[in-house]
Formats: structure tokens, C-alpha cells, sequence
């Protein structure tokens, strides 16, 4: 017998619920802040960055979720080979809108918004996706579906314009030859222990399989990946809950 589960905290390189590359409706009640670094071999960036020549890029990200219903997420993508030429690197801003809870029959669903200005818009996460948790004699199981906007809000730095008209739509594939996250995207994880876990996905550009282990209460994840089963990633994920009680509060439960 399958039955509805939640509470999973598989998150993908950027430090968001998901599972390698690709974004899930993961969402946990209590109030998160998580802190991440992730690894993209340089054979795999252009597939997803889409700047400039190959270069390895190590992914910085910080989440805070203020709400039960939006959560922020900020992240910056250096790349060490080329650092003298660009610097600290790229940096990303999106918002993550809880639209419904998942119940017993039915998925939660979440939209991701990157707001135009942002210093990278080729990693814009525009993107609808509906996740369900199931539980079974084997294990757990997680299946997501989402789309993910092949435009993005555009606006160009050297613009004179008043900001809101010099934004535009854009086509990500005619832009920036940008193949991740443009239509429909997927994925299914397996967790056999509480504590270990497989997946497989689709981003829209590469299928990637991985594992990953939830170590200490769940508050640190390690995941490690392949790209189309040619090239080695991986990630680590802080989380901790921002709803804790007070000292003197904690204190009292204690006795």
C-alpha cells in the first residue's frame, strides 16, 4: 500500500528543495535557513550557465524562508579558472511561492519567480512544479513534474530607459542558448533508509542520476551526481529551523 508522505529534504546545487539541477515543491512548515555549496564540472556549465568558454563553476547559495508560503534564495557562481577575468562571478535572486499543500490526494505545488535586474538572467527560474511524497513497504518515493519558462524578463544593464520600460521578454533559447529548465521537467527519488537515497532526473537539457545521505537530525546533506553518466558533481546542504523557542522557554521544557 502507497501512501501520502511528507517531509522530505533532498536539495538540488543550489541549495532549494529538489534534486540535482532541478527544483521540486518540497516545502517543509517550519521556517528554514539553509546554506549550500555545489560543484558544476566545466564539461556540464554551458549547460546550464551558458556564459563564455567551459569552466568549472562552484555554486554559494544562502535560503531563507520568511513565511510559510515564500521562501528567498541567493546565490553566487564563481568561477576560479576565470576569476581574474569576471571576478567573484555571477550572482541570482529568486522567490519560491508555496501555492498549495500537499494532501493526501493531492501534490503540493510551488511557482519560482527570478525578478528582472538580476546579474545572471540566463539561470532565471521562472517555473511552475508539482511534487508528491509517497510511502511504501520498499521506502520512500518522491515524483515531481514542472515547466519552466522558456522567456525571461530581460533588462539591459546599459539601458537609459525608466527600469520598467526598458524590460522586454526574451526566448532563453535564442538569447542565451539557454537549454535548462525551458519547458517540461522531471524527476523520481528513492529513499530505501531514512537516512540514503537515489535519484534520476530531466532538467530539459541533461538526465542525471545521483545519491545522496541526510546526516545529523537531517540538518546536513550530501549529495554526489553524474551528468548523463560522463561527469562527476556534487553538493552540500546546511538547514537549520528559525522556529525555535526561547532560551528561557527551552530551558523550562528541559525540567
Amino acid at each position: 500500500m502507497i501512501i501520502s508522505l511528507q517531509g522530505y529534504s533532498q536539495n538540488n546545487f543550489l541549495g532549494k528543495p529538489g534534486f540535482m539541477t532541478i527544483p521540486t515543491a518540497d516545502w517543509k512548515d517550519a521556517h528554514e535557513l539553509g546554506f549550500s555549496y555545489g560543484y558544476i564540472p566545466k564539461e556540464y556549465s554551458p549547460d546550464i550557465f551558458i556564459v563564455g568558454e567551459p569552466a568549472r563553476v562552484d555554486v554559494y547559495s544562502v535560503r531563507v524562508a520568511f513565511t510559510s508560503f515564500m521562501e528567498v534564495n541567493f546565490g553566487i557562481f564563481y568561477r576560479p579558472e576565470l576569476s581574474d577575468e569576471i571576478g567573484v562571478g555571477d550572482r541570482q535572486l529568486d522567490f519560491r511561492f508555496r501555492l498549495l499543500k500537499e494532501k493526501e490526494y493531492w501534490p503540493a505545488i510551488v511557482l519560482g519567480w527570478s525578478p528582472p535586474g538580476s546579474r545572471a538572467p540566463f539561470m532565471s527560474h521562472d517555473y511552475i512544479v508539482a511534487t508528491k511524497n509517497f510511502q511504501s513497504n520498499v521506502g520512500k518515493f518522491q515524483l515531481s513534474l514542472g515547466y519552466g519558462s522558456p522567456y525571461v524578463l530581460y533588462r539591459n544593464a546599459g539601458d537609459d530607459n525608466e527600469f520598467w520600460k526598458s524590460l522586454r521578454f526574451i526566448k532563453k533559447r535564442e538569447f542565451f542558448n539557454n537549454h535548462y529548465l525551458t519547458g517540461i521537467y522531471g524527476g523520481l527519488s528513492y529513499e530505501p533508509l531514512s537516512f540514503l537515497g537515489a535519484s534520476l532526473e530531466y532538467n530539459t537539457s541533461t538526465i542525471n542520476a545521483g545519491i545522496y545521505a541526510k546526516l545529523w537530525d537531517e540538518h546536513i546533506m550530501l549529495q554526489a551526481y553524474t551528468f548523463e553518466g560522463k561527469e562527476l558533481a556534487f553538493n552540500i546542504n546546511l538547514q537549520f529551523s528559525l522556529n525555535f523557542l526561547p532560551r528561557s522557554l527551552r530551558r523550562y521544557e528541559k525540567k
